[in-house]
């Protein structure tokens, strides 16, 4: 994805307003009206948005400006838009409709930190509620629902309304009904980047990163896991160091442990992960507890 800095993210939120409000792009005078710039500095960014492969013009053709970004990575614009013919304002967010061709897809790669070789999983989604986000993350990994967990931006966390306790108000907790993908995208821009935490007992922290939102695809369904490696660690199992010894027993026949791990969890490999296996349990959803 082309990466552009908030100045730059301005410039095509007013070029995307515009074109959705009009159909078709503004001309430098008018960005340079809406920036509050002066006109070569407009024509200095737009060419430094072409090399960046954010923007591409027809040369020596006014109105020619096309943004190559997929809408959803650009950030909304609130301001009021004029041209010499009427005038245009955005009242609500256009959102794409998921069941159009045209719906956005989000490719995430979810890496459990500290693991060694590391344990990830890449998945594509479609926008959906962080409600949901979980439930794709529990089940591409291959977890169980079974703890407590929460999403973190900064110094927000994110969490289920019906996990909040007064005895973790502490932790500054807020719920994330309603707040979706889409949301977190026009606030941090494509390099938005989540922390997930899952069992604050044994502290699985993982890092889940948007690598890239295109368009949904013919004949493919979501949410789908599209790659990954190595299998999820058993519930319960210690936290990254507790399943360092884990590893080391369940897999040494003569381990001391090794016959009562097996016992306790069955058998496991931990070098074994399948994505068609994980899209399949995606598609399932989590058990109802």
């Amino acid at each position: 994805m082309s990466e552009f800095t908030p100045t730059q993210g301005k410039y095509l939120s007013f070029i995307q307003a515009y074109i959705d409000g009009f159909g078709y792009p503004p001309a430098e005078s008018e960005i340079a009206k809406a920036m509050k710039v002066s006109p070569p500095s407009v024509n200095q960014m737009m060419k430094t948005l072409e090399k960046k492969g954010c923007i591409r013009r027809k040369p020596q053709t006014a109105r020619s400006i096309e943004i190559l970004l997929s809408p959803i990575l650009i950030p909304k614009w609130r301001k009021r838009i004029t041209t010499t013919q009427r005038v245009w304002m955005r009242s609500t967010p256009t959102k794409l409709n998921e069941a159009g061709s045209n719906a956005a897809v989000y490719r995430f790669k979810i890496t459990l930190k500290e693991t060694q070789p590391p344990i990830w999983r890449q998945i594509e989604t479609k926008d959906v509620e962080l409600k949901k986000l979980h439930d794709l993350i529990q089940t591409s990994i291959g977890w169980t629902n079974s703890h407590l967990h929460c999403f973190s931006i900064g110094d927000k966390r994110y969490t289920d309304p019906r996990l909040i306790d007064d005895a973790f108000d502490d932790l500054n907790e807020t719920s994330y009904a309603g707040v979706r993908v889409s949301d977190l995208v026009s606030q941090y821009g494509a390099q938005l980047q989540l922390d997930y935490e899952y069992d604050y007992g044994d502290g699985w922290q993982h890092e889940v990163r948007l690598e890239d939102v295109t368009e949904t695809q013919p004949r493919v369904r979501y949410p789908r896991c599209t790659d990954g490696d190595r299998a999820c660690p058993p519930e319960d199992v210690g936290g990254v160091w507790g399943f360092v010894e884990f590893v080391e027993a369940i897999t040494n026949p003569d381990h001391e442990q090794h016959e009562e791990l097996l016992e306790w969890s069955g058998p496991f490999q931990p070098a074994e992960f399948s994505p068609s296996k994980a899209t399949q349990q995606m598609k399932k959803g989590l058990p109802e507890w």
